[in-house]
């Protein structure tokens, strides 16, 4: 009996033993790993790989920048929303956190139905320990209100989670051979599982498995997008024209990969498309292309929002290659159509003429703010040969109209100088019929030639702003953040798109849904901060290569309005100088940038020449009229040298004069008599002030002693009572000549003038007025006295100006300092003090419009911005405006209300700016 007993004790205890290993072994039993990829179903239209999804999390919620921006948006808010649930999901699997996310995620999606997009959640699970806490998490997490549904689907058990409410779906999940697999979709889930018991794994098919194996690695992502069925998922963003057209388009390709990195300033994409060059897709264009140097944006103007360019190292080829892509689209017949109709309008081949002027770059650009302005680009080889071929179907045209060539033939003058011809074609949708629907409303009513480059738009005034801006140098390329952005592009491409998402909105919102216009509309200034969108394709052996790259910048800085722009080498010296022209009386613009070349510029703002000089212009332009002919030359020194230019830029005879000594100060320009006998006073390193003559010679009746101290500025000439005053200082004290250079006015009482003001004459009180080092006022009477007073606290670079601001006869004093802005009265109540928000970088101007208005110019070079306010620190309409040097004021007219304001900026233009 007892051997019976421990016989069948020994038994239950060993079968014990095996089921406990068992369960042990199952519960320590890890999975191999497992190709996500394997899951997923071979018609998904887009595929998202996360290397590690605790690193994207993480990532995410510490972006500062172009991700927490996107979390205004509701999609974006739910998927963070998402992410964060998932985080404390992981977080509630054990109190260990023997859990981890720092593993791959993978998404998926998948079109059901018409317009549905279900996803599918991919992530690996390492052994049945994970797997079992995984479930029993889910189970408290949706707690005891809900019951966690059960079924089997071969040999698979599928959960499903009940939803919280009818606008929600329910949420399915099931654990199969390694992957935890999840997706409000049961028959997606269902796919997936299938997809996993066969071989036919999404990676093995054609193309696929190429670009996969080019993926990145560390970084955010690897996206996968299926060419031939994503255009689908697009279309359900679009209206209903667009949508229509967009989920038919199953031709452009087959397979991109991208690597997605995601920073707070930038968003990056590249990576490689494959095309089957056996089918006809779109981007069988660009094999067996070069990749071509993009220069279209040297004549394109900057207010630019949309610009398309396509690079075609060999038209014939592209010409072929297209017409094989209509044929497979069966839409070659209407091609052939269209060309044969403009050649019976014209009696020429419109495709023949075009293809033949090609050289590497037909582009679409689009207007700020105008989807109407579309021009289309054309790089030719010459653009005379290319003018005569274009020519040849008006003037059939014109022929069978029996009309001549000057009926289509219109002139846009830039100025009297310079001058387009504008021509108008007989067919206005030209782009569209030889290159494609890309071009659909870019019209070629009218066509122009710049440089090398001809020019299609939709009027004669459209042509003449795109010739003006290209003219004066206001061209994409010279645009600053597209030059940063260039920093992520290639110089070559065989496509290139480019859109700045300010001014793009009209053109970009047009092609979206209600929904999605109304939501951008919502949160614009999110949107607009991303600034710009760059891609480009690049042929590359079998495959196409393609970077794509999204800008972010939180500060939102809008262009300056300005009559015009002109683009000059590099940055400025000094504050543009109105110069006269004396044939026509009006006002040009003398400037000299830091490679001290000197530019003349007319009023529409095109430079009329460029001179280069030896070192920077010191102190002033000056105009004078050496030969009494009512005709001006310009005056100026630079360190060695006196400078005399006529209007065309060169030298008057004897000019350019070697100075004695080095220039230390800038000219003064002293006509005693009125009689045109001009005296040039130059202070010199040598501690001497020279006089020359017109003629640069020097003027033997001027013998001043030389200088005590090294001279800090300008000569100035007063006249008071019929007699001559030549005024000057040293560090340590002033002198007050007379015309011969012998000492008229000896000083009682000397001061250390500040270096970086003039004197000036109080006419009302027969003295001069300055200030000191210590930014003290000196006030200097014609008898020698001095007296001093002091109004506030001055470091000793300050700025001191003295003008009468209230028209009462009687100056303000004007000081400088820092960031503030201080004005006294001569007897030395503060009429203003003004804080700026950036250091005042030069002397403030007084400005006079009439005898009551009167203003005050301010520059802040490090804001790059000006302004103009009246005596009570009030901004003149529309200031501050751009700009980072003192500027100049003139009126185009006598009396005109409205004045042009002269002023560099920071982007190396000269600014024209009409103020009312």
């Amino acid at each position: 009996m007892l051997r019976k007993i421990l016989t069948s004790f020994f038994i239950v205890l060993l079968l014990a033993i095996i089921v406990l290993g068992y369960l042990y072994l199952q519960k320590q039993k890890e999975y191999k790993g497992v190709d996500p990829f394997s899951a997923i179903p071979v018609n998904s239209e887009l595929i998202v790989q996360f290397e590690s999804l605790e690193h994207l999390i993480t990532k995410l919620e510490n972006n500062t920048g172009a991700w927490k921006e996107l979390g205004n948006f509701d999609k974006i808010a739910k998927i963070n929303e998402n992410l964060q649930f998932i985080d404390s999901l992981a977080s509630k699997i054990d109190s260990d956190h023997q859990f981890t996310l720092d593993r791959s995620f993978t998404i998926a999606s998948h079109l059901q139905g018409k317009n549905d997009i279900e996803y599918l959640y991919i992530l690996p699970i390492l052994d049945y320990l994970e797997e079992k806490k995984l479930q029993t998490a889910v189970s408290n997490w949706i707690g005891p209100d809900l019951v966690l549904r059960e079924r089997n689907y071969q040999n698979t058990s599928i959960y499903s989670i009940p939803a919280t409410s009818k606008k929600e779906k329910e949420l399915h999940f099931t654990f199969s051979k390694g992957l935890f697999l999840a997706s409000r979709s049961m028959l997606l889930l269902e796919n997936s599982v299938r997809q996993l018991s066969t071989d036919n794994s999404i990676s093995k098919t054609k193309g696929f498995e190429q670009i996969r194996r080019t993926i990145g690695k560390n970084v955010d992502a690897n996206i996968f997008l299926n060419l031939k069925t994503f255009p689908k998922q697009i279309s359900f963003s679009l209206n209903k024209e667009h949508s229509k057209f967009i989920r038919n388009y199953t031709n452009i390709g087959n397979w991109t990969e991208l690597d997605l990195s995601f920073r707070n300033r930038i968003i990056l994409l590249n990576g490689f498309t494959y095309s089957d060059p056996s089918q006809g897709n779109l981007m069988n264009l660009f094999l067996q292309q070069e990749p071509v140097k993009m220069e279209m944006e040297s004549i394109l103007p900057a207010t630019t929002g949309v610009l398309a360019v396509l690079g075609i190292d060999d038209p014939l080829l592209h010409k072929g290659k297209y017409r094989k892509f209509l044929d497979q689209m069966g839409k070659l017949s209407d091609y052939q159509k269209a060309i044969n109709d403009l050649k019976k309008k014209t009696g020429e081949d419109f495709e023949e003429i075009i293809f033949s002027i090609i050289y590497k770059e037909i582009g679409l650009a689009f207007a700020e703010g105008n989807a109407d302005k579309k021009f289309t680009v054309i790089r030719t080889k010459s653009a005379s040969i290319a003018k005569e071929k274009m020519l040849k179907p008006i003037l059939g045209f014109a022929k069978k109209q029996e009309r001549t060539l000057s009926y289509y033939k219109r002139t846009y003058k830039l100025d009297s100088e310079t001058s387009f011809d504008i021509y108008r074609l007989p067919e206005d949708r030209l782009p569209e019929k030889l290159f494609g629907s890309f071009f659909s409303d870019a019209s070629s009513a009218y066509f122009t030639f710049i440089d090398n480059y001809l020019v299609m738009g939709p009027s004669i005034s459209a042509l003449s702003e795109f010739i003006q801006e290209s003219v004066l140098g206001k061209t994409l390329d010279s645009n600053q953040n597209y030059q940063e952005n260039k920093e992520y592009l290639s110089n070559k491409a065989n496509f290139f798109f480019y859109t700045s998402t300010p001014k793009a909105n009209r053109f970009i919102t047009s092609f979206l849904n209600e929904e999605l216009q109304s939501e951008i509309q919502n949160h614009k200034e999110s949107v607009n901060k991303f600034q710009a969108v760059g891609l480009q394709l690049s042929s590359n052996r079998n495959l196409i290569y393609n970077n794509l790259f999204i800008e972010y910048d939180p500060v939102l800085e809008s262009a300056p309005q300005t009559d015009w722009e002109s683009r000059i080498d590099t940055c400025f010296r000094h504050k543009p100088y109105l110069v006269k022209n004396h044939y026509t009386k009006e006002n040009e613009i003398f400037v000299q940038d830091i490679q001290n070349q000197i530019y003349l510029v007319n009023p529409a703002g095109r430079i009329l020449w460029t001179k280069p000089l030896d070192s920077q212009i010191i102190g002033k332009v000056e105009q004078i009229d050496l030969f009494k002919n009512n005709k001006l030359q310009y005056l100026f020194a630079t360190k060695n040298h006196l400078h005399l230019i006529d209007r065309n830029g060169n030298y008057v005879k004897n000019y350019p004069v070697r100075l004695k000594a080095e220039a230390t100060r800038g000219i003064a320009i002293f006509d005693y008599d009125k009689n045109k006998n001009y005296r040039i006073f130059i202070p010199c390193k040598d501690q001497r002030v020279y006089a020359y003559s017109k003629e640069g010679k020097i003027i033997k009746g001027w013998s001043p002693a030389k200088a005590e101290n090294p001279i800090t500025c300008e000569i100035q000439h007063f006249r008071i009572g019929g007699k001559d005053y030549i005024v000057y200082a040293d560090k340590f004290r002033v002198y007050i000549l007379n015309r011969r250079g012998v000492e008229r006015v000896k000083l009682k009482k000397q001061f250390s003038k500040s270096e970086s003001n003039p004197f000036y004459l109080e006419k009302q009180s027969n003295r001069l007025v300055t200030s000191d080092t210590n930014g003290n006022i000196h006030y200097i009477y014609f008898n020698g006295k001095v007296e001093s007073k002091s109004f506030t606290q001055l470091s000793e670079a300050h700025y001191f100006t003295a003008a009468d601001l209230n028209s009462d006869g009687k100056n303000e004093y004007l000081f400088a300092d820092y960031n503030f802005l201080k004005i006294f009265d001569a007897s030395g109540d503060q009429k203003l003090e003004k804080k700026f928000d950036s250091g005042i970088s030069y002397r403030p101007n007084v400005y006079k419009f009439s005898r009551r208005k009167i203003e005050i110019g301010i520059c802040t070079e490090n804001e790059n911005k000006i302004y103009l306010i009246d005596l009570k620190g009030n901004n003149h309409s529309g200031f501050p405006l751009k700009g980072n040097t003192e500027f100049s004021i003139g009126f185009a007219k006598a009396g005109n209300k409205s004045f042009n304001l002269y002023v560099g900026d920071n982007r190396n233009f000269l600014l024209n700016y009409s103020v009312h």
